[in-house]
């Protein structure tokens, strides 16, 4: 992390030389221009030189996890059509990470890094994003990466139009703004409508919010069962589908809903009243049960490391993206949860550790033993066991 100015000067954002225009499906791009390339012979290169090929631009991050097995498919794509196709990686990580990538998966795939002028020719909100260009140097296709296969690269190459889905994103969405202003901030509301288009799934708990704390939440661009693991708190682990997932696909924009929940005390019903809500409005349900299921048992294996993690920090603070985790005055509950998060089955917290916690964590998922190499390093570990558990059913009312 301390050595992020020095990657910064070895590895200098991606950068262009040309107008500040977006570039839609149809346009040419030969005049498009990236520097300070990572894994390739050559440390810059312009589209233009790479006309003849066909050239995948996906921007990406490591800490992104749908991200990494589409990489790891264009990985393999471009091994097997080398002498047909560049993929390109433009990523959102800080420069020593992506280096750390790139030394743990070793490929043909050159990278750079993000800036804002690739943004403004290229905009989006929601990560990942492939932009495919045929041997002409003309965009054929804006669309998740996770749809590039294999009969994709062979249709583009034999000069055949493809037809996948149109990746267009409102980047003008305020992410930060009240998605549903409200005139009387005190008094009781209960609002659900369709989504937003081209907006990203998210919550708000208005945490730090003094009118609204303990009273609001507001879930956007969730599937029906995705907002009742919101309001159960439930992980996708904990969660049981007695429902056919594939028709409530978040794929399908028209499976996409807003709710909005406030109510006059802050008691936390709103959640209770959001089931509710949802109940009441659709024929998918959902019910508690418990169960005796595998899972991961997080414990401690040195106490005296343990003890380095006593917060001193004078309010609580919590983020983490895919494989980072940086926390402030949070209990051990919020850290079995993130792990919950990257694991397979439900984590179950058997630490005993009840007082308040500073953690900085990250690993390496391309490195074998990093994710326990790192957990020993904060004197804790996982082990596989058997555990009852509260699970969180999705049913239909038929």
């Amino acid at each position: 992390m301390k050595k992020i100015v020095i990657w910064l000067m070895l590895f200098a954002l991606t950068s262009i030389t040309y107008a500040q225009t977006k570039l839609e499906i149809g346009d040419k791009v030969s005049s498009v221009k990236i520097s300070n390339l990572l894994n390739s012979k050559d440390s810059e290169t312009s589209l233009k030189s790479l006309n003849g090929k066909i050239v995948i631009l996906d921007f990406w991050a490591t800490w992104c996890g749908p991200c990494i097995p589409a990489m790891k498919n264009l990985i393999k794509l471009q091994d097997e059509f080398s002498n047909d196709i560049q993929v390109i990686g433009i990523s959102e990580d800080k420069p020593e990470r992506l280096q750390r990538f790139i030394a743990n998966t070793p490929s043909k795939v050159w990278f750079g890094l993000q800036t804002e002028a690739l943004k403004s020719l290229f905009p989006y909100r929601i990560l990942s994003h492939a932009i495919i260009i045929d041997a002409k140097g003309k965009i054929v296709a804006i669309t998740a990466t996770d749809n590039i296969t294999r009969e994709i690269i062979q249709q583009v190459k034999s000069g055949k139009s493809i037809s996948l889905p149109h990746k267009q994103e409102n980047t003008t969405f305020d992410y930060e703004a009240d998605p549903f202003p409200v005139k009387d901030v005190h008094a009781q509301r209960v609002l659900i409508k369709g989504g937003f288009e081209g907006v990203s799934s998210y919550s708000r708990g208005y945490l730090n919010d003094k009118v609204f704390n303990g009273r609001r939440i507001s879930i956007i661009n969730q599937t029906i069962p995705s907002m009742y693991r919101n309001l159960y708190q439930k992980s996708y682990n904990r969660t049981v589908f007695e429902i056919d997932e594939a028709t409530y696909s978040y794929k399908n924009p028209k499976n996409k809903y807003c709710l909005d929940v406030i109510t006059k005390k802050a008691d936390n019903s709103m959640y209770a009243i959001g089931i509710e809500k949802l109940a009441e409005t659709f024929s998918v349900k959902a019910k508690l049960s418990t169960q005796t299921i595998p899972v991961y048992v997080l414990s401690v294996m040195d106490r005296s490391k343990l003890k380095n993690l006593k917060s001193k920090a004078s309010k609580r603070s919590l983020e983490f993206r895919g494989y980072e985790f940086h926390a402030k005055k949070i209990q051990m509950k919020d850290f079995a949860d993130y792990i919950e998060n990257e694991a397979p089955v439900p984590v179950v917290d058997e630490t005993n550790y009840f007082g308040l916690l500073d953690i900085d964590f990250v690993f390496y998922p391309q490195k074998k033993g990093s994710f326990k190499e790192e957990l020993a390093k904060i004197g804790l570990q996982l082990k596989k066991a058997e555990r009852e558990v509260e699970l969180l059913v999705i049913y239909e009312d038929k």
